[in-house]
């Protein structure tokens, strides 16, 4: 039986949540995931009404949304440079998704998933307190509600120094709040931190080959936490036995198909994607694009997928991944 989903995107403004989703079906065609590739994932954007069993509202809402794929719509703004999510609503998006490859038990025996994704602007989910309040009242507490409700978070920071982030408070005060809220059904709770690219920008070709080592994500990992106190809160959410909790890395830029170096152009002021002299249009962007893990924190928060670029506070305060079982040591994407 096809299990029904709900999963939260949580993150500030700017930090990477849009990118996330918007480049997380074309990870998984490009097999830029951290799982084995005989696992064979798939992920496809459905309507609402598909979600929601065909019945007579959702059907009538489809026909109010018609012509228009959101998800679609949000590749194309990725594809053009990205732009800020609207803080006005929340943004819902649905997607079918399947394990069609070979596993091997427990894995053989997870169900395809009807995943229901919110989105919802910085200033709703995480404010920063030094900038404008974009985002209703009435907003954040229908956000703060759906957000209690989700079967799964999906919380999203930029590689940041943290204590110098005006939206960092607010990012402990909502832990805090998940920790002790009894209302709170999450079961799996996945931090993924965006950005990663930037860390080999000076690597060149090696970058990707570094990028890759999963020692070097859990590295990376243990810096940002080691000085995040907010994160005694998710282990208050663990040790109560509602949620496990997971650490990862992404990059929704990606690295250069055929070159390894991170995607960034360092030939413009702001971060975009390299792209062929001459060509016009998202194939020009495309055509050179590989993100990297950005499918990893879904396909976790929905089949409770463990891989080897997915970690534990167990992995991450220990000191090294001797002590790591057999199921984690999936091959990372090859170079």
């Amino acid at each position: 039986m096809t299990q029904k989903l709900t999963l939260c995107l949580v993150g500030p403004r700017g930090g990477g949540k849009s990118a996330a989703l918007a480049t997380f079906t074309d990870c998984i065609v490009q097999n830029a995931h951290g799982y084995p590739a005989e696992l064979r994932p798939a992920a496809q954007s459905i309507t609402r009404a598909a979600f929601h069993g065909l019945d007579s509202e959702a059907s009538r809402l489809d026909i109010l949304d018609a012509g228009a794929d959101e998800y679609q719509r949000l590749r194309g703004d990725f594809a053009e440079g990205g732009a800020p999510t609207d803080a006005t609503r929340l943004h819902e998006y649905f997607f079918r998704m399947t394990l069609n490859g070979e596993a091997s038990p427990p894995l053989a025996e997870r169900k395809p998933a009807l995943a229901r994704i919110i989105d919802a602007a910085g200033a709703a989910s995480i404010a920063d307190e030094t900038a404008p309040q974009e985002a209703s009242r009435e907003l954040r507490d229908d956000f703060v509600k759906r957000l209690a409700e989700a079967d799964a978070i999906i919380l999203v920071l930029p590689m940041t120094r943290f204590e110098d982030s005006g939206w960092v408070g607010n990012l402990a005060r909502l832990i805090e709040r998940l920790a002790f809220a009894a209302d709170c059904r999450a079961k799996r709770v996945v931090v993924a931190f965006s950005h990663y690219e930037r860390l080999f920008v000076r690597l060149g070709p090696s970058a990707f080959t570094y990028a890759c080592d999963p020692a070097v994500a859990l590295h990376v990992l243990r810096g940002a936490l080691r000085a995040s106190s907010w994160s005694d809160g998710l282990r208050a959410v663990e040790a109560s036995g509602r949620a496990a909790v997971r650490f990862t890395v992404f990059s929704a830029h990606g690295f250069v198909k055929g070159f390894q170096n991170p995607n960034i152009d360092p030939h413009i002021r702001v971060d975009q994607r390299f792209r062929r002299a001459g060509v016009d249009g998202r194939r020009g962007f495309n055509e050179f694009w590989r993100p990297f893990l950005t499918a990893d924190p879904f396909l976790y928060a929905a089949f409770d997928l463990e891989n080897a670029f997915m970690f534990s506070f167990a992995q991450i305060d220990a000191s090294t991944l001797a002590g790591r079982s057999p199921s984690m040591r999936n091959s990372p994407p090859s170079p």
